[in-house]
């Protein structure tokens, strides 16, 4: 299995960037033929407003762009820094200002969003060697398939990052935060836990686990995200959380990622569609935030 993901990973490399493309866009097309159906109900009650064309065309963009961002965790590791360095910029508001995220903050927790090119934030580091100062600490969840799960670990943590898996416990991205680092945490992903929030008009099942870690470690708070300037290219960016406990944090990032959404059809498409956010939000088990 190796010897396969190395030998494609060249060719994406290697090959005039046509062919990762034209890649991307047949994988685009599967992943919506298998998940269209979860992709097409999500959209429609997000947005009851639009019409079915509309919809079509949001749901396989966000297939098309999920399979750039798979595409990019295979090739990564065949591209040079230079040629990574040369993707991948970073925003101001990383560097200066209240949603910084320089040393002088201290402890730092980042509300990551599960966008298209998210696998692109692993470089931040390459990308601004300033922000390298203090230990990036990221939670994932590892791959089913070892050999896959290998190569994407090392992808990631290619330039600094450190990944702490879920199988192991959160304690690793605690303590990062405890003594001063940066840690990462998807906050919008599909769980079978955590409590129901409403979310783009319906309820959602979400974790408040990024907001308990800044709330228990006092820690600086903020949205990390990349936002898609092209194919395989990011800008890094931040915004600033204002909330201080759990619940606030939570319903303020839920929030914010709501806004982003509803904010242009090139933002829409950037999140995956294909992943169910919704699936547990009227479990009997659930309560509400903050409950």
């Amino acid at each position: 299995m190796r010897a396969l993901i190395a030998t494609y990973a060249w060719l994406l490399a290697r090959l005039p960037e046509v062919f990762a493309r034209a890649n991307a866009a047949l994988l685009g097309e599967v992943l919506w033929l298998l998940r269209r159906r979860v992709v097409r109900g999500n959209l429609r009650a997000a947005f009851p407003a639009r019409d079915e064309a509309g919809v079509r065309r949001i749901g396989k963009l966000s297939c098309r762009r999920a399979a750039e961002m798979g595409l990019f965790s295979i090739v990564s590791p065949r591209l040079t820094a230079a040629e990574v360095r040369a993707r991948v910029t970073v925003a101001p508001s990383l560097l200066t200002g209240p949603a910084r995220v320089t040393a002088d903050v201290g402890g730092t927790v980042l509300f990551v969003p599960h966008f298209t090119l998210m696998e692109m934030m692993t470089a931040v580091t390459l990308a601004a060697p300033e922000l390298g100062a203090r230990p990036w600490v990221t939670l994932y969840r590892p791959l089913n398939q070892p050999a896959a799960d290998a190569w994407v670990k090392q992808a990631r943590e290619r330039f600094g990052m450190k990944l702490a898996s879920r199988r192991e416990g959160f304690g690793r991205v605690m303590r990062n935060v405890r003594e001063g680092g940066i840690s990462c945490v998807l906050f919008d992903q599909t769980t079978v836990s955590g409590s129901r929030l409403m979310f783009l008009g319906r309820p959602a099942a979400v974790t408040d686990l990024p907001g308990l870690i800044a709330q228990r470690h006092k820690a600086a708070t903020r949205v990390f995200w990349a936002e898609r300037t092209g194919f395989w290219r990011c800008e890094l960016r931040t915004a600033a959380l204002s909330a201080s406990d759990a619940v606030g944090l939570t319903r303020e990032a839920n929030a914010w990622l709501e806004a982003r959404l509803r904010s242009t059809d090139e933002a829409c498409a950037d999140w995956l569609w294909a992943h169910d956010r919704w699936k547990h939000g009227q479990a009997d088990w659930i309560k509400d935030l903050g409950a």
